[in-house]
């Protein structure tokens, strides 16, 4: 998914991309350089913990994929 489909698919899901001050530039989103086929993580907060939702290839995508989480 590229980062415009990402963000169209969260226009049409009434989802919104939370902006953050941080690398990746989305809440919940945060840069990791090891990885370049999936450098965004995708992560939440559960009961005091982080927890990692999973990898993306962009960061729009990273953060569609927080938008839907129930946190």
């Amino acid at each position: 998914m590229t980062s415009a489909e990402a963000r169209q698919q969260a226009q049409e899901e009434e989802l919104t991309l939370l902006v953050a001050d941080n690398t990746a530039g989305y809440y919940g989103v945060c840069l990791e350089l090891k990885s370049k086929t999936k450098p965004y993580k995708a992560q939440v907060r559960r009961g005091g913990n982080m927890v990692h939702l999973c990898s993306f290839a962009t960061a729009e995508e990273a953060a569609l994929c927080v938008a839907r989480s129930p946190e």
